[in-house]
């Protein structure tokens, strides 16, 4: 399907990147530290796949490992933009960063 047979609610400005890595999540308000995978990745934000469900609205620190030695992984701040349910025991979490290092 091309850019231009999408609807117009799944077209976006900024091209998302399919892919299958481990992250770690970090919810700022508890420090709580969360194993995720990033199922998409764009310059606003990720989709993560986890075990459990979080609150639209809640702050995160996302940090996502380099598979090159010499350059530096993703860190980025953001918020929970949703959180649906897939039916088996996990759960797909939009992300919008608020800053990216």
């Amino acid at each position: 399907m091309s850019f231009h047979d999408q609807n117009y609610n799944e077209k976006r400005d900024f091209i998302r990147m399919k892919v299958h890595t481990a992250a770690t999540l970090t919810l700022t308000s508890s420090g709580e530290q969360l194993s995720v995978v990033c199922q998409d990745l764009s310059s606003q934000g990720v989709q993560l796949v986890l075990e459990k469900p979080l609150a639209e609205g809640t702050d995160i620190q996302l940090s996502i490992p380099s598979p090159t030695e010499n350059l530096q992984g993703l860190q980025a701040s953001g918020q929970v933009m949703r959180c649906v349910a897939e039916g088996n025991g996990h759960y797909a979490v939009g992300i919008h960063f608020d800053r990216l290092e």
